[in-house]
């Protein structure tokens, strides 16, 4: 099995705004809203070695950055940039060298435990017709309107995701932030262009401390991430010592 490593990008979001305008997806502002078009860069610019699952971290007292999870280490991005990505496409990341870094992911340990973070998109899909829609109002649907708690849908929901076939124990959980946000995708079409949809989503980020029971699939717990949409920047867990 491949090394996992964390990648570490600092895009110049000027220039991933016009790489946007130029691919026919702008965006009206905000994080949530630059999900889908990440995601797009990522796909010219890297193909199957892009990040999966990462996430933005994008606020006006710091740079940019893209955390993100990937079994190449950051030369090869950094080539495959410099070869094949065109000027557009390199302008988001024009210096790679300082642009994108990455370090391999330490062994872990039965027993360890550890601090998370995880900022997850809680939705599942309608039993009824097959649309997705956010856990909490499922589970408020199968109540009949009986009054429930959203942190304990998402939790118990991020619960059962690390703790299934015992590759973790949760130890402690919470919803640490909660907001609703817009997304944009681009419609499955069998015919014709793919028509863009802006969709409105829970954003949920849930913080806890776990002990790892299975060291190897943990990493690949890792490497596959939490949850739905995690091409467009959900699903990554942050790691730190346990408190």
């Amino acid at each position: 099995m491949t090394t996992l490593h964390m990648v570490e990008l600092r895009p110049d979001i000027t220039a991933l705004l016009y790489f946007l305008r130029d691919q026919g997806l702008e965006t009206r502002g905000g994080d949530e809203n630059l999900g889908y078009g990440i995601h797009a860069w990522f796909g010219v610019a890297f193909g199957e070695q892009a990040p999966k699952p990462w996430r933005l971290f994008m606020d006006r007292r710091r740079p940019t950055r893209i955390l993100g999870y990937s079994r190449v280490e950051a030369e090869e991005l950094r080539r495959r940039l410099l070869d094949f990505a065109t000027p557009s496409v390199l302008a988001v990341c024009p210096e790679p060298d300082a642009s994108i870094l990455s370090k391999p992911i330490p062994d872990w340990r039965a027993g360890q435990r550890l601090s998370f973070e995880v900022q997850c998109c809680p939705v599942g899909r309608k039993a009824t017709n097959g649309v997705e829609k956010d856990l909490f109002l499922i589970h408020v649907d199968k109540n009949n309107g009986t009054p429930i708690s959203r942190e304990e849908v998402y939790c118990e929901w991020v619960r059962e995701r690390l703790e299934r076939d015992g590759v973790t124990s949760v130890t402690a959980i919470h919803l640490a932030g909660f907001r609703l946000v817009h997304q944009m995708r681009k419609e499955q079409r069998s015919v014709g262009p793919r028509r863009k949809k802006n969709l409105v989503r829970p954003n949920a980020i849930i913080r806890g401390q776990l002990m790892i029971n299975d060291p190897v699939a943990f990493s690949e717990l890792l490497s596959r991430g939490i949850g739905r949409h995690r091409s467009f920047g959900y699903g990554m867990l942050l790691l730190g010592p346990a408190s």
